[in-house]
């Protein structure tokens, strides 16, 4: 039977197999896997957007390993402080032997190790040729070496380094990676990161993040408050820059008031303040409510972004959900050159009512104008399954911004109901409407400019408003725009540390790659038909450099020891 360890032994041989190199190399794949997972699948997002994306099977297997806060579960720090334990036990096993070895330079040989040298030279001097010369000579031709002389065994032995400190490459790679480990750890243990958003001219305190699969929150020792927000765009909508002008305040103080943008954040206590995005911060809206009950009434109603109106005769509840002030769209047809163009301040809201099917809704405050610069009425976009991306276009036909043209259609569908009462709807008749819902409301014989297209359009409202199933229309009438700017605050007290690290780690590779410790060594030994003189010499990488100075070294010596010869 095999013998029992003892537990002292058993500790021995655990602490030996945590500081192998096969055990270091398995946790650095697999913490390298699993970081790689991490930056693949963006962590800590809304657990809706996961179920979304992967389907219910895939995100409760996502979810069981904890891939979407990955970086705080159990097995994702169980690997870290594993790997941890076996850089220190490498380090603590290692460093002692590597310093005692950098430090102890034996000048002497043996015959043996001798001939295992790949890189020798031999000359054959005279009997009276002297000792100290050679050795002059031999560090002449080595400046910036270190030397080490010692005699045994008859030989007189002259050892020659440069970078003999090399090993500290080793050491400071290894410490690196252990002191980089640290500053991870502390970073997840101990450090956050939440958002805040900030309405203009208000404060807050309070971070948001994702802890898992649950949201926690986060009070700061001080309050930001946002003095105001200013954002720019290019040609395609797209936004060009945002900035934020922030105060903190500190114990009911201000303590500082700075703009922060892009990659350009604010420090105070440790904590990093990012401009992270920005968003409707509660604009004030009002709307016209076009009734369509035949009573050509137009009221007005007034909400803020978020909240929730509701007409009290209807029961038409109008929840908003979002404002833009520029909504820029690509109106070039498909093949042609794209050409943006801003179609101006929308809201969207969601609809609902007795009877009605709930609809989300964009409404624009500008009728279209063409590329030709002809008005086409206004217009919103609907989408019934309540998805923004489902909005498909619908053109309402009447310029609503303009109020005549709501009097004009339905002058014209008070004549026209009357024209074709006893009869069927002609050409004819729906002229002579028009003509005379024109009379109604210009007066007799008045034209106003462009009637032609209001009355294409009028005719195309009333192929459109009737098909409409809501008691009102509510169009954008007027806005007053109010920003929230949306920070990011982060706390890492492992950054510094990280930062340390990889100091380290550069110092650590260039003296690994750009030292090299190269040993030579001068042997001189009397003989009876004279004296042997052997250079030899050794690299622990760069050999094709090194073979070239060694060569060097060797012709420049072949001269120097034929002239003290001679």
């Amino acid at each position: 039977m095999p013998r029992m360890q003892s537990f002292p032994e058993l500790l021995k041989y655990v602490w030996q197999r945590l500081g192998s190199m096969s055990l270091a190399i398995i946790l650095l794949v697999v913490l390298a896997i699993a970081s790689v997972i991490g930056t693949v699948l963006l962590q800590n997002q809304d657990q809706a957007d996961y179920l979304q994306q992967f389907g219910p099977l895939w995100y409760w297997v996502f979810r069981s390993l904890g891939l979407f806060d990955m970086y705080h579960t159990w097995w994702f720090l169980t690997i870290l402080g594993f790997l941890m334990l076996s850089v220190s036990a490498c380090l603590w096993r290692n460093v002692p032997k590597m310093l005692k070895e950098m430090r102890a330079r034996k000048p002497t040989l043996s015959e043996k190790a001798l001939k295992n040298f790949k890189y020798t030279k031999r000359w054959q001097l005279p009997a009276s040729t002297d000792i100290a010369p050679l050795q002059a000579s031999f560090e002449k031709r080595l400046q910036g070496w270190e030397f080490r002389p010692a005699d045994e065994g008859g030989r007189h032995y002259i050892r020659a380094d440069k970078g003999r400190w090399h090993k500290w490459g080793y050491i400071l790679v290894h410490s690196a990676i252990l002191v980089v480990l640290i500053g991870g750890w502390m970073g997840a243990q101990y450090g956050f990161r939440g958002n805040m958003a900030v309405p203009e001219g208000k404060s807050e305190k309070e971070i948001s993040f994702l802890q898992g699969t649950e949201t926690g929150h986060l009070v700061m020792p001080f309050q930001v408050r946002c003095n105001s927000f200013f954002i720019d765009f290019y040609p395609t909508g797209a936004p060009k820059e945002f900035r934020s002008n922030l105060t903190i305040i500190d114990d009911g103080k201000e303590v500082l008031t700075s703009d922060i943008i892009v990659n350009e954040p604010l420090y105070y206590k440790g904590v990093r303040i990012y401009q992270a995005s920005f968003g409707d911060g509660g604009s004030d809206i009002t709307f016209k409510m076009f009734h369509m009950d035949g009573s050509e009434a137009i009221t007005t109603a007034t909400s803020q972004v978020y909240k929730t109106w509701k007409d009290p005769a209807s029961g038409i509840e109008l929840k908003i959900t979002d404002f833009k002030p520029y909504n820029v769209e690509n109106m070039a047809n498909p093949g042609e050159a794209k050409n943006f163009q801003d179609l101006g301040p929308a809201v969207e809201y969601e609809m609902r009512g007795p009877g009605l099917k709930p609809v989300k809704i964009k409404a624009f405050m500008n009728p279209f104008i063409d590329g030709d610069g002809n008005n086409q009425g206004s217009f919103m976009m609907i989408s019934l399954t309540g998805d923004a991306a489902d909005f498909k276009p619908v053109a309402l036909g009447l310029d609503l911004s303009n109020p005549v043209e709501w009097k004009l259609f339905h002058a014209f569908m008070r004549h026209l109901v009357a024209a074709t009462s006893g009869g069927k709807q002609t050409k004819e008749a729906n002229l002579a409407a028009f003509k005379a819902a024109m009379n109604d409301v210009f007066g007799e014989g008045n034209r106003p400019e462009g009637f032609q297209a209001m009355a294409m359009r009028t005719l195309q409202a009333v192929n459109m408003l009737p098909q409409l199933p809501w008691p009102l229309l509510p169009m954008l009438g007027d806005f007053k725009l109010h920003y929230y700017t949306g920070l990011q605050l982060a706390l890492d007290p492992g950054m510094n540390v990280v930062w340390v690290g990889s100091a380290l780690l550069v110092l650590g590779l260039c003296i690994m790659f750009y030292m090299p410790h190269r040993k030579l060594w001068l042997i001189i030994q009397a003989q009876d038909d004279g004296m042997a003189v052997t250079l030899a010499g050794m690299a622990n990488r760069n050999h094709l450099v090194f073979d070239k100075d060694f060569h060097d070294l060797f012709t420049k010596l072949d001269d120097d020891f034929a002239k003290l010869s001679s």
